[in-house]
C-alpha cells in the first residue's frame, strides 16, 4: 500500500517543491520505491535469505559395488591393457618373467599382448596370442612363432566373462578408501587363488593387498594393485598395477 500512495504522491510534490517535471523524476521515483519496499513493509529490518541444504551423500553399500563393477566389466566387448611391476615381475614360463606388458582383449576368447621381461639374465621382449584354446608366443631368442600351453596364456584371468569378476566378488574386507567425482577408490584383500589363471601356480592359502579403482559414471574397473607376493619363485615386495581403458 504504501509504494501505490508514493508513486502517487511523490512526482506532484517534487514538481511543487523543487520544480522537478515528473517526466524527470522517474530514476528519483524508482530510487525511493526501492527503498520503501526494502524498509517499509518489513518492520525496518531486512529480509534473511533461507540457507540452501547441503546434499547429504547416498550411502553405498561396498560390496553391492564390487558386484555391480564386476558385472559390468565384464559385459564388456573390448579393452586395453598395461601391466606394470614394482621390485620385480610375474613368471609366465620357466625361468621367462614378465615385468611389463601391453595387450587388448577382445571378448569372447582372444587376447595379443606385446611385453618386456628377462630369460635368465637376458633382457627380451615378445608378442602372444590366444585365440580360443589355442596360444602363440614368439620365440624370445629366435623371434619365430611356437605353440606354448594354455597354462601359460593370461585370458583366464582377462577374460571379461570370468576372470574380472571373480576377482571383484573375492575381494575380502573391502572398505571404500576415497569417492570422489570420477571415481570409486576401494581397498582390501584378495585371495592369491583369484589370480591363479593369470599367474599360474600360486602360494596357497596367502592374499594380497588390493586397491581397485573404479569409474563412477560406467563402473568400469580401470586399475588394480596388487601388493604383495603371489608365485613361489617370486621375492617378497613385488607390487603390480594393471591398467584398463579402451573400453568396446
Amino acid at each position: 500500500g504504501t509504494v501505490k500512495v508514493v508513486g502517487l504522491i511523490l512526482p506532484e510534490f517534487l514538481e511543487r517543491s523543487v520544480g522537478i517535471k515528473p517526466r524527470l523524476s522517474v530514476a528519483v521515483l524508482a530510487a525511493g520505491v526501492s527503498i520503501l519496499a526494502m524498509t517499509g513493509c518489513g518492520g525496518g529490518e531486512p529480509a534473511t535469505p533461507a540457507a540452501t541444504p547441503v546434499p547429504t551423500p547416498t550411502p553405498i553399500s561396498v560390496e553391492e559395488l564390487l558386484r555391480i563393477a564386476g558385472e559390468a566389466t565384464g559385459s564388456l566387448r573390448t579393452f586395453h591393457f598395461r601391466l606394470d611391476h614394482e621390485g620385480g615381475g610375474t613368471p609366465l614360463a620357466p625361468g621367462l618373467t614378465v615385468t611389463e606388458a601391453d595387450g587388448d582383449v577382445v571378448s569372447p576368447g582372444a587376447i595379443s599382448i606385446d611385453f618386456a621381461g628377462t630369460l635368465g639374465t637376458f633382457a627380451v621382449r615378445s608378442s602372444l596370442i590366444t585365440i580360443g584354446d589355442d596360444s602363440y608366443m614368439t620365440n624370445p631368442l629366435t623371434d619365430t612363432w611356437e605353440g606354448v600351453p594354455r597354462e601359460v596364456s593370461p585370458l583366464g584371468f582377462f577374460d571379461p566373462q570370468k576372470g574380472i569378476g571373480s576377482m571383484m566378488t573375492s575381494v575380502q574386507s573391502p572398505s571404500i578408501v576415497s569417492r570422489g567425482k570420477d571415481s570409486f577408490k576401494l581397498a582390501g584383500d584378495l585371495p592369491v587363488v583369484a589370480l591363479r589363471p593369470l599367474l599360474g601356480n600360486a602360494v596357497e592359502g596367502t592374499t594380497v593387498s588390493v586397491e581397485l579403482t573404479i569409474d563412477a559414471r560406467t563402473r568400469f574397473l580401470t586399475k588394480a594393485v596388487l601388493d604383495g607376493r603371489v608365485t613361489a619363485s617370486e621375492p617378497d615386495g613385488v607390487v603390480r598395477i594393471i591398467g584398463l581403458s579402451e573400453f568396446n
